[in-house]
């Protein structure tokens, strides 16, 4: 390590004792759960540094604070003051409102011809430097006019037209009624920003920012409401800091831009769960909050950039944007976002901001598999059908609500947290909705496409959680491997058949005969399976047994099942969710080996139940047969037990399970393997159970054992020379 000289150590400690002296003033009146006073710190800060050109902004436990500006509070105010009584706000009109309307009506007359030719007009020809800054921040330019859903329709939700709030405030800061002297007027600021009661009140039209600002009903007998009360201080400089939310040029002139996004930090609204309410938040804004000084011109980068990425691009839904935060694809120092949602509540004209939720930024980066697998989500997202307005009414899906709202709660949980229940609730709203689709005429008419989850990222949520027995079962059956007959698990589960170009699959119109699965008990939806595979597999008669898998259970969970010590509603439940991985690939096989080593290796007590089983699965395993054949010193090259295996299921599908065994045997004396004559009933087992049993992969070595049972005891071999014995005795 290269030491420093003597005049850097200097340096360095100046550098501290400047850092340390640096003053700071804490607003608590400012704090970051309301939308209106967000702007107003961004507002504020935007008047400080005219002043103090090396301030700093920063917050602190959700309150704003000036780091390096003015060195107490009484400064702050005292400067403010000044500016609202010599009126040096910036300027808020909107001098391209005529072009703008008349562009709308065009629009809207027009039957699907848009145009924004004469805003354009007005934007290149007419605007002065001063009114550019305000125009980016209410509209930008595509072969139509997009306003900024902050500012509702270029400026006004409904009646509250912000421009008149704005003049009406710093009218009564400039010149205060009788009634108000100047000294009141300064405590009033004063009071705001310490988060005091303020007495100079009135309403400025900031209902759609400040909740204060609002009707409030029920306020008594006498005056059932209240108008809506502010102080002009708020309205002010709120609108002092909207210029920091103007897009940036490539959000600005972009030539294929999504109406609500082309501007900083502004999200398409989250989908509902519940069809009431569907259509009522216009937007959502996520509101960074950074933990480190940032000088003015580092904040007028981080809004001009106004994004999180999502591989290399912006993430416009807010799905994508949760996403985002948690791949840390965000500006540097920004440690949580508060999320916004503008909500039209009393009319479709006017809208309300509530804070939904606070987003923490996460401080370390997820893993490869982490990110591949809410990449997955977020594309399944986009393509499912979304609720849309047709004329006056929605038409309500309700699919991609629910994996916005498992993302956002992914996204805001604890690590602990999120390694867990989140992304097991995760897996099940997109097993979910894939379901739904798979119901839905109308929904499979839209083609809709998706890619399998990572299966490391579910062995690495095990790490912590060893998965139960129902869990193991579960990861057994949905690994089934793919054969040139038959698909993975997820096939017989809904109605997809793979893309064929890569690695995606799709639903198809109609839904394909291979889809068994269906509301009845979890047995007979293993048995359709089981059954529906050897159909596939004796297609081709040299075919293999279509029971290999990438994870294998024990023969302990085995047993478990046999014994019905299983809870099968449990299984179920995990197989809905596992059915959507994928153990393909290098990375996903790896994690399935290490995630099988934690199975139990010990077998179990041997009852009758187990060894039917035992006897009948190597007819559906090729490796466990061969190694029979190897033992019994048979080589024959033609072992193909699908043939074979198709009859001891259907004579275990009928419930004959004497039959089964009888086949069974029949089987293992053409192949001359030679077994032992056990004159048992074995009409006490469960076909069902068993035929369920055979559908579910399992090491294979560990049946051998238990098979051994079934063979005929043999004389061992001796050598020539051991004749003489062999006649004496």
């Amino acid at each position: 390590m290269r030491r420093r000289t003597g005049q850097q150590e200097a340096q360095r400690e100046a550098g501290n004792r400047l850092v340390s002296s640096l003053p700071v003033v804490r607003l608590n009146g400012l704090h970051a759960d309301s939308l209106g006073n967000y702007l107003a710190a961004l507002g504020l800060f935007s008047l400080v540094v005219r002043k103090w050109q090396g301030a700093r902004a920063v917050w602190h436990d959700g309150r704003f604070c000036l780091v390096g500006g003015p060195a107490t509070l009484e400064q702050t105010v005292d400067f403010v003051n000044e500016v609202g009584e010599g009126n040096t706000w910036t300027k808020y009109d909107k001098p391209w409102d005529t072009a703008k309307k008349a562009d709308v009506d065009e629009t809207k007359k027009g039957r699907g011809r848009e145009t924004s030719r004469r805003t354009a007009h007005w934007r290149s020809l007419e605007a002065d430097e001063q009114s550019l800054p305000m125009f980016g921040v209410h509209l930008a330019l595509d072969v139509r006019v997009r306003m900024n859903p902050l500012l509702g329709t270029g400026g006004n939700a409904g009646q509250r037209k912000f421009d008149r709030g704005w003049r009406d405030a710093v009218a009564r800061i400039h010149k205060p009624p009788r009634s108000q002297s100047r000294g009141s007027l300064k405590a009033d600021l004063e009071s705001f920003l310490e988060g005091d009661a303020c007495t100079f009140l009135g309403g400025f039209s900031g209902g759609s920012w400040f909740g204060n600002a609002n009707k409030t009903y029920n306020h008594g007998t006498t005056k059932p409401f209240r108008e809506g009360e502010i102080t002009p201080w708020a309205m002010a400089l709120a609108c002092e800091g909207l210029p920091y939310l103007a897009g940036g040029p490539s959000r600005q002139l972009g030539s294929h831009r999504q109406p609500k996004v082309a501007f900083p930090f502004v999200t398409t609204a989250m989908a509902l769960k519940g069809e009431k309410g569907v259509g009522r938040t216009e937007a959502e804004v996520w509101a960074p909050v950074w933990s480190k000084p940032m000088s003015e011109p580092e904040v007028k980068s981080l809004f001009l950039r106004g994004r999180a990425e999502l591989d290399g691009k912006a993430a416009t839904s807010s799905a994508a944007f949760a996403v985002g935060v948690v791949r840390r694809g965000v500006d540097a120092g920004i440690c949580e976002f508060r999320r916004f949602a503008l909500l039209h509540t009393t009319s479709t004209q006017t809208f309300e901001s509530r804070l939904a939720t606070v987003v923490p930024v996460p401080k370390a980066s997820p893993d490869s598999a982490t990110t591949e697998a809410t990449r997955a989500i977020v594309e399944l997202r986009d393509a499912l059908p979304m609720d849309r307005k047709v004329r006056m009414r929605w038409r309500f899906a309700g699919l991609r609500g629910p994996i916005e709202q498992a993302l956002v709660d992914y996204a805001i949980a604890k690590p602990e947290e999120c390694r867990t229940e989140g992304a097991w609730a995760l897996s099940d709203q997109v097993i979910e909705a894939l379901v739904k689709v798979d119901r839905n005429r109308t929904f499979r008419a839209q083609s809709v496409r998706f890619g399998m989850l990572p299966g490391a990222w579910a062995a690495d949520l095990f790490k912590d959680d060893p998965p139960d027995a129902e869990t193991r079962l579960a990861l057994a059956m949905s690994s089934l491997r793919r054969t040139q007959t038959s698909e993975r698990f997820i096939a017989y589960r809904i109605g997809v058949l793979k893309a064929k170009a890569g690695s995606r699959w799709e639903f198809p119109e109609s839904p394909p005969r291979r889809r068994v699965w269906s509301n009845a008990a979890l047995t007979e939806n293993l048995c359709a399976t089981a059954e529906r595979r050897i159909v596939e597999a004796l297609r081709n008669l040299a075919s293999r047994p279509p029971f290999g898998a990438h994870i294998r259970a024990s023969l302990e969970d085995i047993h478990a099942w046999l014994a019905g010590n299983v809870d099968e509603d449990r299984m179920r439940l995990w197989l809905d969710r596992l059915c959507v991985f994928d153990w393909t690939g290098e990375a996903n096989r790896e994690a399935a080996t290490a995630l099988q080593q934690s199975f139990p290796s010990r077998g179990p007590a041997v009852d009758g139940a187990l060894a039917l089983y035992a006897l009948f699965r190597p007819f559906a395993s090729d490796w466990l047969f061969r190694h029979i054949l190897r033992e019994s010193d048979i080589r024959t090259t033609s072992a193909s037990t699908c043939g074979r295996l198709g009859r001891v299921v259907a004579m275990l599908r009928r419930g004959d399970v004497e039959a089964a065994v009888e086949t069974a045997l029949d089987g293992y004396r053409a192949a001359g393997i030679a077994t032992a004559n056990f004159d048992i009933p074995v009409g006490g087992s469960d076909p069902a159970r068993l035929l369920a049993a055979l559908a579910i992969p399992v090491r294979d070595r560990q049946v051998l054992a238990v098979f051994q049972r079934w063979r005929a005891p043999t004389v061992p071999t001796r050598d020539k020379g051991d004749a003489h014995d062999r006649s004496t005795a």
